[in-house]
């Protein structure tokens, strides 16, 4: 196997990853005694979680003690923490749920289940204080990729010019990919070279 097929074989492994999630309503905002059903989806690790929140606020509307509140004020939390909202999925899974400090075990699977990732939602009572809040266009969430791309790119390869030199096309079609799910190769092509 050539390097070139290795890493086209890594990258579309990394691209396919996935976490199952159950994301319950806050208790504090449902309407319902106990709480409202669970929603269980498995997630694109590469994504980030604000893309959920539409199809979210459609599922949970009937539960929300205020069914007017927008979707992007929507945010996460796992275990009482907010969850940075522009970070992919499989960071915070990576960050949130792995192996207590001082763990010594070193494989995965002597470790309890951590699966499926159990989230909160909340839609009031935002930490300003701990998160940025996005805006109902997603401009917030964008400018977060592309710098995000950027660091990434000049840790990389010690300049971030890959990632500047794409034209506004390419830009908008990494992005896009982002948002639906559609592996960026020409991009990732673009930024090796």
């Amino acid at each position: 196997m050539t390097s070139q097929t290795q890493s086209v074989s890594l990258q579309d492994a990394i691209w396919d990853g996935s976490v199952p999630l159950d994301i319950r309503l806050s208790p504090q905002e449902c309407r319902i005694y106990d709480q409202s059903d669970p929603y269980f989806i498995h997630y694109p690790r590469l994504s980030y979680l604000p893309f959920l929140l539409p199809r979210l606020h459609a599922f949970f509307s009937p539960f929300l003690i205020d069914p007017g509140v927008a979707p992007h004020e929507g945010w996460f939390s796992y275990e009482d923490v907010p969850l940075k909202w522009h970070y992919p999925l499989g960071l915070l899974y990576d960050l949130f749920s792995g192996a207590p400090p001082g763990d010594d075990r070193s494989s995965p699977f002597q470790r309890p289940s951590t699966l499926p990732w159990r989230l909160t939602l909340h839609f009031t009572d935002w930490p300003g204080d701990q998160l940025v809040q996005p805006d109902a266009e997603g401009k917030v969430l964008h400018d977060a990729f592309i710098n995000s791309v950027k660091e990434a790119d000049f840790l990389r390869n010690g300049t971030a010019k890959g990632i500047m030199s794409l034209s506004k096309d390419d830009s908008t079609q990494l992005w896009n990919a982002v948002q639906q799910r559609m592996a960026p190769l020409l991009c990732f092509h673009k930024l090796e070279s």
